[in-house]
């Protein structure tokens, strides 16, 4: 008789004590939730490091040292020049996506430079002549851009396209008919900015590879087209002036 009496205040205790310790655990659980409510967040102030430009304006010019040059698909004697003659007007919309990742930016302009390449003919052995065909041409590019603010420096990549007019030349008898004066391609573009507000300060390096034939594909032959591709890398230095912008505000 005494060992199952023993046998059941044993089995009391085993079953009381879980239970008495679950009461403790839900009570904790509920109390950290009451704490963590709906209403706690929304009280909560928002911890912003910096002012984080959400998004500004920005107009500028630009003005670059070119290199340009012409690939051909049919091997021939060619070299690319070099050029100083780039100018350019640029607007810039720095912007944010979804109200609050402000890394992302357009940019368009409108700039004057020169494309072409440089023709090398053989006269004699090891004796060459150059000629340049070199054209005045307008450029409108077209830019998406990915930026990250680091204090008083800006840091930009871009990505996008751009059409082009050649307008003028020097050669003689003016831009042959077999030159394309419309073009368009692709380019990309790197640089940093210095924030000197209200006026940046840009240095960037920009590549554009044209997608349409510089040259007629059938200028030597209706059966074996030569394929010409207009490129161009350029070094620019830019000044731009900040028209103003929306910042990041902390909640009260």
């Amino acid at each position: 008789m005494k060992i199952i009496k023993f046998t059941i205040f044993l089995l009391g205790i085993i079953l009381f004590v879980p239970y008495a310790s679950g009461q403790n655990v839900v009570s904790e659980e509920e109390a950290a939730l009451k704490e963590f409510d709906m209403n706690s967040f929304a009280q909560a102030q928002t911890k912003i490091k910096d002012s984080t430009i959400l998004y500004q304006h920005l107009v500028g010019v630009k003005w670059g040292y070119a290199m340009s040059n012409v690939a051909f698909s049919q091997s021939g004697k060619h070299k690319g020049f070099t050029s100083t003659k780039n100018f350019g007007l640029y607007y810039t919309y720095l912007h944010s996506m979804l109200g609050n990742m402000p890394y992302f930016g357009i940019q368009f302009g409108l700039e004057s430079t020169e494309m072409g390449y440089t023709h090398v003919t053989e006269i004699e052995e090891n004796v060459f002549e150059e000629a340049e065909q070199r054209y005045s041409a307008i450029v409108f590019p077209l830019i998406a851009l990915f930026r990250v603010d680091i204090s008083k420096i800006r840091l930009m990549l871009g990505v996008g396209g751009y059409g082009s007019y050649i307008y003028d030349t020097q050669l003689p008898g003016g831009i042959p008919e077999t030159t394309n004066k419309m073009g368009f391609g692709i380019m990309g573009q790197g640089g940093f900015a210095i924030k000197l507000h209200p006026v940046e300060l840009h240095l960037e390096a920009s590549y554009r590879y044209g997608f349409t034939h510089f040259v007629d594909p059938t200028i030597y032959s209706d059966l074996y087209w030569l394929y010409t591709h207009q490129n161009q890398l350029e070094i620019s230095v830019g000044v731009h002036y900040n028209l103003g912008g929306k910042y990041y505000k902390k909640k009260k």
